[in-house]
């Protein structure tokens, strides 16, 4: 169950890459790339819906055109897809790798290609040539770039645990999920389970599991488990989610015992911590004087304030936005698209931006009992101004300012400083610009625009993105101004992330009166 779903997502992924370092139209790489994300996301096994209901439910529950379906239908009736099979014998599938590393396009890898290097080990030995001037401006940049590439790339983004995760659970139903994953951490470097002493005598003769690695999808995944009976699951709970700190300070109380997790802490004298809230023990000490804050969990989030749609980067359209908004519960939702700085992203000029607002107007008529935010996502600009005027930002409920592009030698401090004194400003959003896997954050004294966003009273994000996490629960733990948690949502999917943010804000301590989108903060009376 699911296995097809994770073979199909990392087909067509690899397919959409070889597209694209061969040249082919973006459109087409694109095409592929979105099938590989409505696959992983897909909440059912595609074989089965297609035993059910054939290519048509393919096509209308993926919503997924002939040519996509087409290939999915061939690889579960065969166990392959020849455009698959057709292309990785004529591009080297590990030079689609090279991808990942900040820096490098298509372009490049195709140069590459043409000579010799295929492959992430084949590119460091190059880099330290003398040769790479000739393909690269500064080879050492590219090599920095590459091993911060390689430090992270055995690590797992929640994104790419969940569809891991649930495959797991599902072939081994007593399976609960611990360790990093389930206290939320942005990166996971081995998946833990709790499993019942049967299905771990399942897992240990299906031959899918050799030396601590789950054996799935074609790829061999780290996998540690941890048995329990009807009688210890809580403790095995406790011990297994851990992380270290938190569990000591415990034994420090008495013995971890009990048959659920509140039984345990409930021994201990103590309210349940919930696990977006361990960290280090010093939330077992508040927790005992009781001055450990609720933790925030995505039923507590009013709504998501930076939402993308097609009026600049995103693939939803307005009222589908909106929709999806609604279908996950919320009262408010922020449309906050570029600005024209990020022409890459299709940024709104002032004529675009009537036009996206007289359609959120129409749309507050159709849905009023829905809060729809008129918002922006403004470029600061090099020169700490902002993207649009002030008579323009006073015209939007919402602004967010961001940081797009930078020099690598830049200290951005100054820019989102002189954003934050903005009177017209709300948010900051991903403060330091990282991308997990690909790149660090720019430079920035982000202890230095906490007190400003404190001394301001504004906003700092928590980006929600999986490839983000943007601020996590690290970089927060001494802030106490006001944070907002947002996805970042350029397509349906991304807006599923939110208790990724809401696991960074709890671990840190931020109790709800400091989230902008929790109710307790009082911030929508404030804007609207």
């Amino acid at each position: 169950m699911f296995e097809t779903n994770y073979y199909l997502y990392k087909i067509f992924q690899i397919i959409g890459d070889i597209e694209e370092i061969k040249g082919e139209n973006r459109f087409k790489v694109e095409a592929y790339r979105s099938a590989s994300k409505k696959i992983i996301m897909f909440p059912e096994d595609i074989k089965s819906l297609y035993e059910s209901e054939g290519l048509r439910g393919i096509k209308e529950r993926l919503r997924v055109g002939d040519a996509i379906a087409g290939k999915i239908k061939e690889f579960i009736e065969t166990g392959k897809v020849s455009k698959f099979e057709s292309l990785s014998q004529e591009v080297p599938i590990s030079l689609t790798e090279l991808l990942k590393i900040r820096g490098i396009g298509p372009a490049k890898v195709r140069e590459l290609w043409e000579m010799g290097i295929t492959s992430v080990d084949d590119l460091e030995v190059f880099l330290q040539k003398g040769e790479a001037k000739r393909v690269f401006k500064d080879p050492s940049k590219v090599y920095e770039n590459l091993k911060f590439y390689k430090s992270q790339r055995d690590l797992l983004l929640m994104s790419e645990a969940i569809p891991l995760v649930k495959s797991f659970t599902y072939e081994y139903r007593s399976a609960i999920a611990v360790g990093a994953f389930r206290r939320g951490e942005p990166l996971i470097d081995v998946l833990e389970f709790a499993v019942s002493e049967d299905d771990a005598f399942k897992l240990a003769i299906s031959g899918r599991f050799e030396g601590g690695y789950w054996l799935w999808g074609g790829e061999r995944i780290p996998v540690k488990i941890h048995i329990y009976t009807e009688n210890d699951l809580g403790e095995v709970l406790v011990y297994s989610t851990g992380p270290e700190g938190h569990v000591k300070a415990l034994l420090k109380l008495g013995d971890i015992r009990g048959e659920t997790e509140e039984e345990v802490y409930d021994r201990l004298g103590l309210k349940f911590i919930h696990p977006f809230q361990r960290h280090d023990g010093s939330e077992v000490d508040l927790a005992i004087k009781g001055k450990l804050p609720e933790p925030v969990l995505p039923e507590s989030i009013m709504g998501d304030f930076h939402v993308h749609t097609t009026f600049s980067d995103g693939s939803m359209e307005i009222e589908e936005a909106v929709l999806n908004a609604i279908n996950r519960g919320y009262t408010v939702v922020g449309l906050a698209d570029h600005s024209p700085s990020s022409g890459y992203a299709g940024g709104l000029n002032e004529e675009r931006l009537k036009e996206k607002y007289s359609k959120i107007l129409r749309l507050r008529e159709k849905y009023p009992y829905m809060k729809i935010l008129f918002a922006t996502e403004v470029d600061i600009k090099s020169d700490g101004s902002l993207d649009y005027p002030d008579e323009v930002l006073k015209m939007f409920d919402l602004v967010i300012a961001s940081v797009h592009n930078w020099k690598e030698d830049e200290d951005v401090t100054p820019r989102i400083i002189s954003a934050l004194k903005n009177p017209y400003v709300h948010i900051i959003a991903h403060p330091r610009g990282r991308v997990l896997k690909k790149r660090p954050s720019y430079m920035i004294d982000i202890d230095e625009v906490m007190r400003v966003a404190e001394d301001e009273g504004k906003a700092l994000e928590i980006n929600a993105n999986p490839k983000r996490v943007d601020l996590d629960a690290y970089a927060l733990m001494d802030y106490r101004g006001y944070v907002s948690i947002n996805t970042d949502a350029h397509r349906e999917w991304d807006m599923d992330f939110m208790f990724l943010g809401c696991a960074q804000a709890s671990r840190a301590r931020i109790p709800k009166e400091r989230v902008l989108n929790c109710e307790e903060s009082g911030f929508l009376k404030k804007i609207i």
